[in-house]
């Protein structure tokens, strides 16, 4: 049931009773048959809600059926031990004690995560994510996706360990005062529109094919179509291209990239956009390739994506044992991530200038990250090629989690793709306007630049990391004390 309640089914109410049912099953068992529950209901999930890694290591890394099955099997197993040493902890420790229910959404919080930076993270089906329409998404702002998250589980526990017949009136006000809470939180305004802020923006998804976009024969035709879909809407005050809609090295596409610089100066505009970059005999690691993105016209600067994808721009395994995995060497799988601390792109328009928070595909599912860089911009941009998930459920879960990322932090945020989801979302999470899949468009729309910061920008997810680890060591503590006497 709990990856039904995710993107695109979107069946949030499931999410309690999946989440209620799993705590009540765990009440009588052993910490190591917790441990193997615990396993058994990950693996479920995982199995069901991340399926999409099957499509990218069949179809377009082109591993035999079977070897991505087994692959994609392995790596959803793998992920389950997150939910069976969650289990095993909270059986062990503090499902005998009397706040069991609030120990086990705190124990809960701090696995999922352990999930976002465990060998380098994987923030993918948060219980928060769920939430974009509900009440609850009010937390997001304040707590994040991590606070919603615990908002969930404990209600679902509180739901097991409530004496309902008896107090029945008492317990349906406890459940509902997170709900009217978040109302209330949605209400507030986190953040400011900047004075003559609004700019027009353009998003443009090339629907280029995956199995064709890195042959040679498809660089000049790709080149020629983001140009002529720029030259039609040079009027616009940022113009943002896919991941890696440039198919050649950044050094390779000097000229092109100067006739666009130059174009962007004289229509006072700014285009972005998705490159390979390779490091030059006088940067710290010549030679190096990184996936960036680089702003053109009135926009300057270069950022090269943190956040890698494992076995899709990197291999997490030594250089010997390659060969073996040779089918996992897809098209620049070889890159580097960028540096920490790197400086925003920025926007010189007229009187208007602003800064840019940049994310390449997998950032944005980094809650925390992308808190760090949104802190000091007006405005959030995320570039994909989502293209690698075909019509899997992949690439509207992804959408999902940008708008996570822009409700969070109270900013606009425009996202473009190869094949799509293109979209422009608001500071509420809201899209407001967007392309289908799998077609070839150009988005237009107006955004805000905004000012200010949510709680949540300010101090990311320490306070509830900091009251869960608190009140597990205050239960702890209180424990052995009382075996003392």
């Amino acid at each position: 049931m709990l990856p039904l309640s995710f993107a695109p089914y979107s069946l949030w109410p499931l999410q309690f009773v999946a989440v209620a049912l799993f705590y009540a099953s765990l009440k009588d068992l052993s910490p190591r048959q917790a441990l193997w529950r615990g396993w058994w209901f990950g693996l479920g999930t995982y199995a069901a809600g991340v399926s999409w890694v099957y499509v990218s290591i069949h179809v377009h890394s082109h591993t035999p059926a079977l070897a991505a099955f087994f692959m994609t099997l392995l790596f959803v197993a793998g992920l389950a031990w997150f939910f069976a040493a969650m289990s095993y902890t909270f059986q062990k420790f503090f499902s005998q004690q009397k706040y069991a229910c609030l120990a086990f959404a705190c124990t809960w919080l701090l696995f999922e995560w352990s999930r976002s930076w465990f060998l380098t993270g994987f923030p993918w089906l948060y219980l928060g994510d769920a939430h974009l329409t509900t009440q609850l998404k009010g937390f997001a702002p304040v707590l994040g996706v991590y606070g919603i998250g615990f908002v969930v589980t404990l209600s679902a526990a509180f739901l097991r360990d409530w004496p309902w017949p008896k107090q029945w009136p008492t317990g349906i006000v406890l459940l509902a005062t997170p709900w009217l809470l978040g109302s209330c939180l949605s209400l507030i305004a986190w953040t400011q529109p900047v004075k003559d802020g609004d700019i027009q923006v353009v998003a443009i998804q090339g629907n280029i094919p995956q199995q064709r976009k890195w042959l040679a024969e498809e660089i000049y035709p790709t080149l020629e179509k983001y140009r002529s879909a720029s030259e039609k809407n040079w009027q616009a005050d940022l113009i943002l291209w896919p991941e890696t809609a440039i198919t050649v090295l950044h050094h390779q596409a000097s000229e092109y990239l100067k006739y666009l610089d130059e174009e962007g100066q004289k229509n006072n505009s700014t285009l972005i956009t998705g490159i390979p970059y390779q490091q030059g005999p006088d940067e710290p690691y010549p030679g190096a390739y990184h996936n960036s993105i680089l702003a053109l016209g009135e926009g300057s600067g270069l950022y090269h994506k943190q956040k890698l994808v494992p076995f899709g721009e990197y291999m997490p395994l030594p250089q010997s044992w390659r060969p073996l995995l040779a089918f996992f060497n897809i098209p620049m799988s070889e890159f580097r991530p960028g540096a920490p601390q790197q400086a925003l792109l920025q926007v010189n328009s007229g009187p208007l200038a602003y800064a840019i928070a940049p994310f390449i595909c997998y950032d944005v599912a980094y809650p925390d990250f992308v808190a760090q860089l949104a802190r000091h911009s007006g405005l959030l941009i995320t570039i994909s090629n989502d293209a690698w998930f075909g019509s899997s459920i992949g690439p509207k879960q992804h959408l999902a989690l940008a708008r996570m990322r822009a409700l969070e932090n109270g900013r606009y945020l425009l996202r473009s793709t190869n094949t799509g989801i293109t979209a422009l979302i608001d500071h509420r999470g809201e899209i407001k306007a967007r392309l289908p899949q799998f077609e070839y468009g150009v988005l237009q729309a107006q955004a805000q630049v905004m000012s200010g910061n949510t709680p949540f920008s300010l101090c990311g997810s320490w306070p509830m990391l900091i009251f869960c680890c608190g009140f597990l060591a205050w239960l702890t503590y209180r424990k052995r004390r009382q075996q003392a006497l």
